[in-house]
């Protein structure tokens, strides 16, 4: 079975940055291939499969649907599709920064009409991804350890992410599912408590104690349960699960640490504090 992984993106979220980190972790790398081509490509990877084990194919997103719709048609690939996108505002201060014209300016496009038509086909896209991945707020190696952990670290068994963070500072593009856990017990407004974070001891206990957290989670974990497993039967590879307090420093992040540590010897799980502030 060759594990052939599809990548599309926005241009300037990291569709480069990613198809370098796949290379790296031994997969073999194709770059933007033409769609025409794409039939004879499949087909010269199934004639060597020991050559083309792990391969990873970055595609442009207006072609992206069809050359995914494609590969599922060989019983021979285990196939994933990526979508990486972006804010428009960062998008537009990585093209101002750079440069760099985006490849749709020649066409007649302003810069920000042709980053919207991008976001906008990423947007359609959406439902069809294996892993949707939102670079705006990740440094390049955050991002290339969202990559292993989500892909590469994932090959073993289904992959779970646990996402916190704080609806007043933002909510990420690439959440699937969200919880909210603001009507739970804020140690915010506890003076001890205050300034720690969800990841200390004090604060855990605070939350996880709570006879109404107790409660919250035994109704969580019995829908996740449900879905989770119901995503693996659909051949879903991952899952992106957030859990939202109003700042994302002390709710949010105590349940997303319970969730992965109730989930850990089931599925490939990784947790991560989008607006966890260090104290």
């Amino acid at each position: 079975m060759i594990n052939l992984v599809i990548v599309t993106g926005a241009y300037g979220a990291g569709k480069t940055l990613a198809a370098q980190a796949f290379e790296e972790a031994g997969f073999y790398v194709t770059d933007r291939i033409p769609l025409r081509v794409v039939d004879s490509y499949f087909d010269e990877l199934i004639k060597n499969p020991n050559i083309y084990a792990k391969v990873a194919l970055t595609v442009e997103n207006d072609i992206a649907l069809q050359v995914f719709e494609k590969a599922k048609k060989y019983e021979q690939f285990s196939v994933r599709f990526i979508g990486i996108t972006c804010s428009a505002s960062k998008l537009n201060e990585r093209y101002r920064l750079s440069r760099k014209m985006h490849p749709k300016e020649p066409k007649g496009m302003s810069l920000d009409e042709a980053i919207e038509s991008d976001l906008k086909k990423m947007r359609e896209l959406r439902d069809y991804f294996d892993i949707f991945i939102d670079t705006t707020n990740l440094s390049i190696i955050e991002f290339r350890n969202r990559l292993y952990d989500f892909v590469i670290g994932a090959e073993k068994k289904f992959a779970v992410s646990f996402i916190s963070f704080g609806y007043k500072i933002s909510v990420p593009q690439d959440i699937e599912t969200v919880f909210d856990v603001r009507l739970l017990s804020n140690p915010y407004w506890v003076p001890t408590l205050k300034h720690k974070t969800g990841l200390d001891q004090e604060v855990k206990d605070y939350v996880l104690n709570d006879p109404k957290t107790k409660e919250y989670l035994k109704h969580v974990i019995e829908y996740l349960d449900f879905y989770l497993e119901e995503l693996k039967k659909n051949d879903r590879k991952h899952a992106k699960i957030g859990f939202a307090c109003s700042g994302g420093q002390h709710r949010s992040v105590a349940i997303a640490e319970y969730m992965a540590e109730h989930y850990s010897n089931k599925y490939y799980v990784t947790v991560t504090h989008k607006d966890l502030v260090k104290q």
